[in-house]
């Protein structure tokens, strides 16, 4: 356990003071690293009233205890208050800066206060520095990566977080982004970017041990089709066809489903469109990002294929292609900006054009109105109704109404609209880890608990959200003894993850936010019969929800009852 515990870092921009914390082994033991610890330090450090674009409400970037040694384990994880939905939001990372984190012994770095002048923070050679950012300021994603990349793993924000929009995000590395609007509070900061390069070498405690447990992982990946024959040859392009076949690609603001020209965007079609090259995180065996040989850029993720394409009925790829590299260098949600739009186009006749559409996110990226994400926007033009949010946070391009696992996710996720907290998507459709029928609730209510529970076991661990295709509470824990000496066994492993999303559920209560919360825009319950068996009665829907809140042990209003409470060493 010595060898392994690390420092958490405490960075006040508006003193210039650093403080150094060794990590108290019982917070690793009940929160264990990314996910978990973020969400433990925001509960502790911050009044869930406070405003998101307060100097008080800390950005918190947590690594992992197998950050770096483990496969499929080298991101990190970002937690604050979201500016967009008012909840708490973590959101795991992929790329190089959890394992660089680790290697500089840093389990959580702690960011507070408002800089008086342009800052980026850099980490390296033992130092830990508040440097100006007045060179970087006003650039872009790709200009300011490039401009720092020498110096280590570069997490900053581009010219939208700089002017607070609220679908901005850090982008690591110019590829791996996030939600939440957490680079609006990085620019209410007046903080550019953290740089990172440890120097430590990670080895596992018992190194023969965790090889033939890494070995078992990667084929356990080679073993599943969906990692092995899917992401790994095409990425989250491999989803098109499937969705497609099953009619659940929404359209036009979740007011269709189905279309016209999945073929075209599908990862065979894209692949044998451009010459692609694969694109890794370190120590991933999969590759899931490609990238176009002749251009350089990244092949989008079915989030953009969908935010841009799908949703706003637009056949044309190369106009999707530009619209994600705007996103990316400016460092916009695709997914929420999409959503905007999509909405939008609702208001006029017609489609937005390809030139319409990079336009339209050049003024969101600068600042416009539509960058306060679809709730705010759409209800300051009366038209509330068109968001097709959760808690604030506008859904990704998978239609709950024929995946009621997943319905039920959205709904209860701790972030609002994110269907990574429980990709319900996986039994649902894929029928991996098991196969559940998408068209029903029945039984839904306890198994989503479970596996929102894995889920934040994995983002703590910072698995990479694709890892729970392949690795579970078992695995998990051999790897951490292996890999680190700590002893926690599978059982208390989903403890661990039952307590991280019990202290979530009570800091959005304090929040404010109530059972009412818990629900799904108004679309979806219309037109059940018209709809060949999708969708759902609100009836049905709130008794499945009284059923989950049952499994939680919360009361029907949802708030965790006090020997739950008690059980997992929680107050509130």
């Amino acid at each position: 356990m010595d060898d392994w515990a690390g420092k958490t870092i405490y960075i006040d921009l508006g003193s210039g003071s650093v403080k150094t914390f060794r990590t108290e082994e019982s917070l690793i033991r009940k929160y264990l690293g990314g996910r978990g610890i973020g969400v433990k330090l925001l509960s502790e450090l911050t009044d869930p009233d406070n405003d998101p674009l307060s100097p008080a409400n800390p950005l918190i970037f947590t690594s992992g205890p197998l950050s770096g040694l483990a496969p499929m384990a080298s991101g990190a994880v970002l937690t604050s208050k979201s500016p967009l939905t008012g909840t708490i939001f973590s959101w795991n990372i992929s790329g190089d800066f959890g394992r660089e984190l680790r290697k500089a012994r840093i389990d959580a770095l702690i960011i507070a206060g408002k800089a008086e002048r342009p800052s980026y923070i850099e980490i390296g050679e033992g130092n830990i520095e508040i440097l100006s950012a007045g060179q970087l300021w006003g650039k872009n994603i790709r200009a300011c990566t490039e401009a720092l990349k020498e110096k280590g793993s570069v997490a900053c924000i581009g010219r939208a977080g700089e002017k607070q929009v609220l679908i901005s995000s850090f982008v690591v590395d110019f590829l791996h982004s996030g939600r939440g609007g957490l680079g609006a509070v990085a620019g209410s900061k007046m903080l550019k970017a953290v740089v990172v390069r440890g120097e430590a070498e990670l080895l596992p405690s018992d190194p023969d041990r965790f090889r033939e447990l890494e070995t078992k992982v990667l084929k356990l990946f080679d073993a599943s089709p969906v990692l092995s024959k899917g992401l790994a040859n095409y990425g989250t392009c491999a989803l098109v066809k499937l969705l497609d076949y099953m009619n659940l690609i929404p359209t036009r603001n979740f007011s269709r489903r189905g279309t016209s020209f999945a073929d075209a965007f599908s990862g065979e079609s894209i692949k044998s469109s451009f010459e692609l090259e694969k694109e890794s995180c370190p120590g991933c065996p999969l590759g899931c990002k490609k990238k176009i040989k002749e251009t350089g850029q990244i092949v989008p993720d079915y989030d953009s294929l969908w935010a841009f394409g799908f949703n706003l009925e637009n056949p044309d790829l190369i106009s999707v292609l530009r619209a994600d590299k705007i996103c990316k260098d400016y460092g916009l949600d695709p997914i929420s900006a999409g959503s905007i739009l999509g909405a939008c186009s609702e208001l006029k006749p017609g489609k937005i054009e390809a030139k319409g559409l990079e336009s339209l996110l050049l003024e969101i990226g600068e600042g416009e109105k539509m960058g306060s994400g679809a709730k705010r926007y759409l209800s300051g033009i009366g038209r509330e109704d068109l968001s097709m949010d959760v808690k604030g946070l506008e859904l990704g391009g998978f239609d709950p109404r024929g995946v009621k696992g997943q319905a039920l996710a959205y709904a209860t996720s701790s972030h609002g609209g994110d269907y990574l907290t429980a990709f319900m998507v996986g039994p649902e459709v894929l029928g991996k880890p098991v196969n559940l029928d998408r068209l029903s609730f029945k039984g839904k209510a306890g198994i989503l608990q479970v596996f929102e529970n894995l889920t934040a076991v994995l983002d703590s661990f910072v698995f990479c959200p694709f890892s729970d295709f392949a690795i579970n509470e078992e695995l998990g824990s051999s790897l951490l003894l292996s890999g680190t000496g700590i002893e926690i066994s599978p059982a208390e492993l989903l403890r661990v993850g039952e307590r991280i999303y019990n202290l979530e559920r009570i800091y959005n209560l304090k929040a404010g936010f109530t059972c009412e919360d818990d629900t799904l825009p108004e679309r979806l319950f219309e037109n059940v019969e018209e709809n060949e068996g999708y969708g759902f009665s609100r009836q049905e829907f709130k008794a499945a929800l009284q059923e989950y809140y049952h499994y939680r042990g919360w009361d029907d209003k949802g708030v965790p009852r006090l020997e739950k409470l008690k059980e997992l060493e929680l107050n509130f």
